[in-house]
């Protein structure tokens, strides 16, 4: 039997890694960025070069290339070294690890990144042609090949992976159907009614999808050709692909007699039942609790790089793992799904409230417990995700009027840019896959980095599942020393020309006193036959009613989510040019009803709330028409004071209308 040097008699700590997915790779970068003087053997049992598993089902999708999910791997030198072979057993007593040359090798520390295997149920029909799994590399491009020529597809496992698996095989006309045990989609992730719009989606998209089904046999003399379900309904199909869940790899971990339950047991240390053995990711079992997520895993890498690299520090003042909290969103499909937290099956009390916001085929609920988020799902575009999962991360309590708020809206934060990262504290995580805050961006971006790839080799943001990289991309921008071009607004002439209007006859009624009323029948004053006309200050009074009730009603366009109602309402910017035009018309309509005077007792009050109106909403449009000359950042946020401050200064102006009109015709 072969026995490598035994290098763990060096100086330096050897630790050996088992198992090269992303897991395993991740806690190889964290420990030798923390701890260079380390010694670490990465094992990887694929011939391939380490990849983002996470990514497969885009890359069976044809949405990123292949060389695009390879991970970044430390350079081979006397510190690091990539093996790959296949550990098959551990030696405690003499803490050597044997591969499958009978190759042994010494280790001070050893960490089991094993992962997961795909779970395929005890079925008759398994060993035919054209039953795959959906796990490996090798396993994406056996099904890409198989697509060239398959008729029709059966998904077996209505989860995450399988309705990512189900919607990258629908290419070449293929029909895929996807089945699924359970009573709803992703049943640990979202209830029936979020499930019930997610299933009209992909229905609506040509996949078929069967409920409370599971698959009881497989069909065919040697290669496929259909399934019996557990209802009995026989279905043609000349392929199936298993995407019911997963099992974690523990055959190392028995053979080596450490405990294991579902996975291997770990302490908060992420220690297993042996000293000097550590266990991370899919294969690792934490107060009975397994994840079959990506996510976790890094943050248990992270952890025990900074456990292990950190030897003169007293037990108590080492860092613990405690759990994680579930993240889960599905990439490919053209409906985004988002799921974290407790939302599903979570102990209710009288503490607990949901928060529901529907919308056309969007849904959102989020569940708090004394006002602190504890978990949510959306089916639909969420412009808020990363900042509310900052929030679900922080464990911050959300006020009631944001809760009230959502109710309404769907939206914590209806009158702000949720993504507006530049404003966002140092600490807050802007990449929740990888965990990388706002403030390791920057300091990247101040390094040098000028593009989304540079950062990403740097911080690893954006390397998982991408949803970050409008933020870095946003970081970017404001950070960048040279100008970003902005496109114009559309009519941005003619809104600049109106606001400037409003702003001119606002200020010719504050400075220029009243108009005098004439000496004589003969000799009017100026536009006295209107403003001092009954008939005509009813006309010109009641247009100013009418206009501002519209420009009130015009006002809610913005907070019209319904994607069927934006279309046929058409384009924002349309609007928010109506509304700045009949802005001018009030303002005109206004100079001839009062003839320039500013009234007394209640007339004064309301005169002054119309002026402040009209002159915050001509200052927050010139701030819109010149946005285009200002930096992006201090566009936005300037653009969102004046609107704030117009919004606020508004809310009066229906109350003293009505009184108004009432102390006119009544009194």
């Amino acid at each position: 039997m072969a026995t490598q040097p035994d290098i763990s008699t060096s100086l330096l700590p050897h630790t050996v890694v088992v198992g090269s997915g992303p897991v395993g790779v991740r806690f190889v970068a964290e420990l030798l960025e923390r701890a260079p003087e380390s010694r670490v053997t990465l094992f990887g049992e694929e011939q391939v070069h380490p990849y983002n598993r996470v990514q497969l089902s885009s890359l069976l999708a044809g949405k990123v290339a292949i060389e695009d999910i390879d991970l970044p791997m430390p350079t081979p030198s006397d510190r690091f070294s990539f093996i790959r072979r296949k550990v098959v057993d551990v030696n405690l007593r003499l803490k050597r690890v044997i591969d499958d040359t009978g190759t042994e090798l010494n280790f001070d520390r050893l960490v089991l990144a094993t992962g997961a295997r795909a779970h395929i149920p005890n079925i008759d029909g398994l060993e035919q042609r054209g039953v795959f799994t959906f796990r490996s590399l090798k396993d994406a491009e056996a099904l890409y090949a198989r697509t060239s020529r398959a008729q029709h597809i059966i998904i077996v496992g209505g989860g995450l992976l399988g309705i990512e698996t189900a919607r990258a095989l629908m290419k070449n006309n293929t029909r895929v159907t996807l089945v699924q045990q359970s009573d709803r989609l992703m049943n640990k992730q979202l209830d029936q009614e979020a499930a019930a719009i997610l299933t009209h989606h992909l229905e609506e998209i040509g996949m078929r999808v069967i409920t409370n089904a599971g698959v009881r046999k497989i069909l065919g003399e040697g290669r496929v050709t259909g399934v019996l379900l557990r209802n009995h309904l026989q279905i043609d199909c000349d392929t199936v692909v298993f995407c019911s869940g997963i099992a974690p790899n523990l055959d190392l971990a028995r053979s080596a007699r450490l405990r294991v339950n579902r996975g291997i047991v770990v302490n908060d240390q992420l220690r297993t039942s042996h000293e000097s053995i550590y266990a991370i990711g899919e294969c690792c079992e934490y107060q009975e609790q397994t994840y079959g997520v990506v996510s976790p895993g890094y943050e248990q890498a992270a952890i025990l790089a900074e456990l292990l690299s950190q030897t003169d520090v007293a037990e108590g003042e080492l860092p613990r793992y405690v759990g994680s909290l579930m993240t889960t969103s599905l990439k490919i499909i053209e409906t985004p799904v988002y799921s974290f937290g407790e939302v599903v099956n979570y102990r209710r009390t009288p503490f607990h409230r949901e928060l529901v916001f529907r919308g056309e085929n969007e849904y959102l609920k989020m569940v708090c417990h004394q006002g602190a988020l504890i978990g949510g799902l959306v089916v639909g575009e969420w412009a808020e995700s990363n900042r509310v999962l900052e929030v679900f991360n922080q464990k911050k309590k959300m006020s009631f009027w944001q809760r009230l708020c959502f109710r309404f809206s769907g939206k914590f934060w209806p009158y702000t840019a949720s993504t507006d990262v530049v404003a966002w504290p140092a600490a807050s995580i802007v990449c929740q896959c990888r965990h990388v805050t706002q403030g390791a961006l920057c300091k990247s971006i101040a390094s040098g980095a000028n593009n989304v790839t540079s950062i990403s080799l740097q911080t690893g943001a954006a390397s998982v599942c991408g949803s970050c990289k409008p933020l870095i991309q946003e970081l970017l921008a404001a950070n960048s020393k040279k100008p970003v071009a902005r496109d114009k607004e559309w009519a941005w002439p003619s809104m600049l020309i109106a606001s400037l209007a409003v702003l001119v006859v606002v200020v010719a009624v504050l400075m220029t006193p009243g108009i005098a009323v004439g000496n004589s029948i003969t000799k009017p004053a100026l536009l006295e036959s209107v403003w001092n006309n009954k008939f005509w200050k009813q006309v010109t009074g009641f247009t100013l009613l009418g206009m501002t009730a519209l420009g009130l009603l015009m006002s809610m366009r913005k907070r019209i989510q319904s994607a069927s109602l934006t279309k046929l309402l058409g384009k924002f910017v349309y609007w928010r040019f109506m509304h700045i035009s009949i802005g001018l018309c009030c303002a005109i309509t206004l100079l001839l009803h009062t003839g320039l005077h500013m009234g007394d007792n209640l007339n004064r009050w309301l005169m002054l709330n119309f002026l402040t109106v009209l002159s915050l909403g001509s200052l927050a449009g010139l701030v819109v028409a010149l946005s285009h000359r200002l930096a992006p950042i201090k566009a936005q946020r300037t653009a969102k004071l004046w609107t704030w401050l117009h919004i606020l200064v508004t809310w009066p102006l229906p109350i003293l209308l009505a009184t108004h009109v009432l102390t006119v015709y009544y009194f």
